[in-house]
């Protein structure tokens, strides 16, 4: 039965030519099409817009339209919001790049909303990669083969964003928290479509990217203040780890040996669905092991910097934020 339901997709998008083709082939497939789609650009600088652009000239379908917003520097909730702002239809849907959605991804979203009569169904996103060092990071942070509902799988009423306000902008993660946390608190539990599936595969696929990723993650969190009680513990337990050695060698180096075992072994088994999660790269689960613990490290080192922001804007600095980006 076809679907009357105008949608509008909304897709913040920073440098991600490697992965638009998979996405917008992904979108012109869907056995519901959305009707509008705005893309924020945060000032791609690899032809991403191009991309986008040439893509609609040459793929687009009747009745409907795409647009590139350009917002250089904005984060991914400006993004959004200003997505939001821009939309013509009474329901918003959102994804990344990066993220592929299945062919009836939308469908079920917008069945779901009819037959619920709920303001907003969250969709599921699937975590995997394919090279060993990037199945490791998937492992030890989402879980190889996991599904959770996101964000940018979702469909939301407009009036969801008059009724709670936008997501916030100047926060390059931890916004989609927030957000959540303030949905959660008007509307309750949210309503999950299981059906509504997408994948995620775009991990890092390097020791660099890994420590920039989870140090601003981490950084912009504190400054949300969310998570505030999980980053209490990495910011005492992870230096008392360490230190133990130092006040008894032998217990300290059996609490290291089982923290490293703790983190690279059983934590990634423990999120992952997929049995054995390496499936196929067993040097997945040698590099898992250190790696576990260099996420940690980076992540510690986002909270200090975090607090140290934190404190300055309290005391009032008003320098520049030289670890925020």
């Amino acid at each position: 039965m076809p679907l009357n339901v105008p949608v509008t997709l909304v897709i913040p998008i920073l440098n991600e030519a490697e992965s638009l083709p998979q996405l917008l082939m992904a979108l012109k497939s869907q056995s519901h099409r959305p009707e509008e789609i705005i893309f924020s650009d945060a000032g791609s600088t690899d032809g991403s817009s191009d991309l986008i652009e040439d893509w609609w000239r040459n793929d687009g379908w009747e009745n409907a339209s795409c647009k590139v917003l350009h917002l250089p520097g904005a984060m991914p909730g400006a993004g959004r919001n200003a997505g939001v702002n821009a939309a013509r239809n009474g329901w918003i849907a959102f994804i990344d790049g990066g993220i592929t959605p299945d062919n009836d991804w939308l469908e079920q979203l917008c069945r779901h909303t009819l037959t619920s009569q709920v303001p907003a169904v969250f969709g599921m996103c699937e975590f995997s990669a394919k090279l060993p060092f990037a199945k490791a990071v998937c492992a030890l942070s989402y879980g190889n083969g996991s599904l959770h509902p996101v964000i940018p799988a979702s469909l939301f009423a407009r009036g969801v964003f008059a009724e709670i306000g936008y997501f916030p902008a100047h926060l390059r993660a931890g916004e989609d928290l927030v957000w959540m946390a303030l949905f959660e608190e008007r509307y309750g539990a949210r309503e999950v479509c299981i059906e509504a599936c997408v994948s995620y595969t775009h991990f890092p696929v390097s020791l660099v990217q890994v420590i920039s990723k989870w140090r601003l993650t981490e950084l912009h969190c504190v400054l949300a203040r969310v998570r505030m009680l999980q980053q209490a513990l990495y910011l005492f337990g992870l230096p008392s780890v360490y230190a133990s050695v130092a006040f008894d060698s032998i217990f300290g180096s059996v609490l290291v040996f089982a923290y490293f075992w703790f983190r690279g072994v059983i934590d990634p088994k423990r999120r992952s669905l997929n049995r054995p999660w390496w499936d196929g790269s067993p040097s997945a689960a040698l590099i898992a092991i250190p790696l576990g613990a260099l996420i940690d490290f980076a992540k510690w080192v986002g909270i200090v910097q975090g607090i140290f922001l934190t404190l300055a804007n309290w005391i009032g600095f008003k320098g520049k934020y030289y670890f925020d980006r």
